[in-house]
């Protein structure tokens, strides 16, 4: 796992420098904290000058070079020299590269019969880069892995952008009539002053709706991230017109055939997906929370005979918050050596390191608790498998068996008459309550469901001056609406579709990748291995969820293990116990730095409305704690990013 970072100079803006463009790649040195490479090119010579970490860094000869490529290194995969990056082929491409790509064994293998000659012995990087010699961007079709890599081709003088299919690898960029910059990171950018800083109101009004900001849209106008399943051409001498491309959705596949059949299929297709992401020339282990989809990857860690299998937990000292006894179960069960550790709501001092991770507001809570278990994890091992993913390719939010619910209601009901008839129910919802009601998103229709807070709230936390435009408000909803129009038609099956392009991307692998690699650890996802998804999507739906439990083939699955204690229990999920810890003893936190009119949080928000909110949550008239989370990251972010 790395870190990346790349620009394109035009003629008119002059030579890169290299001492800056080596900062701003040194932004990402806790993603690849092992080794730097840095190279300079020249567009027009193909002249390059490549100095790496340990070769004592002299200053580059003096020249029209115009490129640039960095690479931060956490080596994994073929620890040599040899396999470190920037790397070239045919001293006409060259790679910076983020991820791993799983099935890179068996490329080489192809590779090498059409006459391919590798130097390394054993790098990942290097047959990448050689299917890109050999097969251009069809290369991405070939590749199951994670990944976010840049590829220059002096000759053809472009540069080639890509990112894996589900976004597990971050990509953000930056065009202007300068050139061209591209990072893994935001702060990579945001290290040039040169690169401006102006908020861009619909990014702002998405974080206050959803908790973080949608691709391609960062906080700042101008910057953006490329999506996930997209790759982008960039002509060198024309650097700020980039050609995107999506090269990838989610399409169902699977067997005919009986549910036995389906069982067995998914089940080869997990095995085939964990046992490429146990090969490491490093230490590796498992986060092991105590749910099903992390216990259902340690089991089939176990049965395929990795070891030593170390499994690492976190839980709270409150009981109902805390899975901890179900991880020591699972830990027994799988002979695995097992670490843990309590987290308190002393962790809450950890707020500004998790915000400075994340470059942008970002305001999913159990991104602390994945910092804290990154970190006990990385103790002992370089890389750790999780259970991200499985959610959404098994159906296991409970939203989606209120969906369901809900959609017998819709069916009978005439399209014009939901939105009217869903806001009366709203209205009749206990007041209490109504920070959470289905309804109320109902009412705002059903792609919406995964908005915490409606539009009309959200825009009134806002200062009126950095409100979107009316003629921008649709684009609130648009990354929402894309993926609910072209989803599948069987419902169930559409929000899984919605979330594997909106929810997951943007806020679970967001918070999986910064908060894993801020502690310098590679997380692999085999639960979202794209095989694996597109099969789970084909399941019956019967398989999924049966009218009562969901995640129905899982629960199968683990049954004979652990019994029916174990599978049957209620769905905790991975997250902190955010109402009890804001309404105990951090709730000073909240009063210190949310009330005074001087809070840095007010440059963009409006006093007024953030207090009303405060003292609903604090008088007990509502659970506002998502709510009152959102705005505390928010503080802390005005105060890193804005001053004061």
């Amino acid at each position: 796992m790395c870190g990346i970072f790349g620009r394109v100079n035009l003629p008119g803006a002059g030579p890169v420098s290299f001492g800056l463009c080596r900062r701003q790649t040194d932004t990402l040195r806790h993603r690849g904290p092992d080794a730097g490479g840095y190279l300079l090119a020249c567009s027009a010579s193909g002249a390059v000058c490549l100095r790496r970490d340990g070769d004592g860094l002299p200053e580059p000869p003096a020249g029209p070079w115009d490129l640039f490529l960095g690479h931060r290194r956490l080596a994994v995969l073929d620890l040599s020299e040899a396999a470190a990056q920037p790397m070239a082929a045919q001293g006409r491409y060259w790679i910076s590269f983020n991820g791993e790509i799983y099935n890179y064994q068996e490329l080489r293998r192809q590779l090498a019969a059409e006459g391919v000659t590798f130097r390394t012995a054993n790098s990942d990087t290097e047959v990448l880069l050689w299917a890109f010699v050999r097969w251009g961007e069809e290369c991405l079709r070939h590749l199951r892995g994670m990944f976010a890599f840049a590829i220059l081709d002096l000759k053809a003088r472009r540069l080639f952008l890509a990112r894996d299919r589900l976004g597990k690898k971050p990509l953000y960029y930056y065009a202007s009539p300068a050139g061209f910059q591209f990072a893994s990171e935001l702060k990579a950018l945001l290290a040039d002053p040169e690169v401006p800083r102006e908020l861009d109101p619909v990014a702002l009004s998405q974080y206050l709706l959803y908790g973080y900001i949608p691709s391609p849209r960062t906080i700042f106008r101008g910057l953006a991230k490329l999506p996930p399943a997209h790759l982008a051409w960039v002509e060198l001498d024309r650097p700020g017109e980039l050609r995107l491309r999506r090269y990838w959705q989610p399409v169902a596949a699977g067997p005919e055939g009986s549910w036995k059949d389906w069982q067995e299929e998914f089940e080869a297709e997990l095995t085939a997906a964990v046992r490429l992401r146990l090969v490491s020339d490093v230490p590796l282990g498992a986060f092991s929370s105590g749910g099903l989809d992390s216990t259902l990857v340690v089991r089939q860690m176990h049965r395929l005979g990795a070891g030593p299998l170390r499994t690492f937990a976190i839980g709270f000292p409150e009981a109902e918050a805390s899975e901890l006894p179900w991880a020591r179960q699972v830990a027994t069960r799988y002979r695995t050596e097992h670490t843990e550790e309590v987290v308190s709501p002393d962790a809450l001092a950890l707020l500004p390191e998790v915000v400075r991770q994340f470059d942008e507001p970002f305001a999913d809570s159990s991104a602390l608790p994945t910092l804290i278990v990154s970190r006990l994890a990385r103790r002992q091992v370089t890389v750790a498998l999780s259970g991200d993913g499985g959610d959404e390719i098994l159906a296991g939010y409970r939203r989606y068996h209120h969906a369901a619910r809900l959609e017998h209601l819709w069916g009978p009901v005439p399209e014009g008459l939901r939105r009217p008839l869903f806001g009366l129910l709203a209205l009749a919802w206990p007041a209490r309550m109504r920070g959470k009601s289905f309804w109320q998103r109902a009412a705002a229709g059903g792609h919406l469901y995964r908005a915490i807070v409606s539009r009309d709230q959200a825009l009134g936390l806002v200062r009126p001056e950095l409100r979107p435009a009316p003629g921008d408000q649709d684009l609130l909803h648009a990354h929402f609406t894309a993926a609910w129009e072209e989803g599948p038609r069987d419902f169930l099956t559409r929000l899984q579709y919605v979330d594997l392009l909106t929810y997951l991307p943007e806020d679970i692998l967001v918070k999986a990748d910064r908060a894993s690699m801020a502690a310098s650890l590679e997380l692999r996802c085999p639960l979202l291995d794209h095989r694996l998804v597109e099969l789970a999507l084909g399941l019956p739906q019967a398989l999924k969820y049966d009218g009562r439990r969901q995640k129905v083939l899982l629960r199968h699955l683990l049954a004979a293990d652990l019994g029916p204690g174990f599978v049957e229990r209620p769905k905790n999920g991975f997250q902190m116990p955010l109402r009890r810890w804001l309404k105990g003893d951090v709730a000073a936190i909240l009063t210190a730095r949310l009330l005074p009119k001087e809070a840095p949080l007010y440059r963009l928000c409006q006093p007024e409305a953030v207090a009303a909110l405060l003292r609903r949550f604090l008088g007990g008239q509502q659970d506002l704690s998502e709510d009152l989370w959102r705005l505390l990251v928010l503080d802390e972010w005005c105060r890193q990013s804005l001053g004061g």
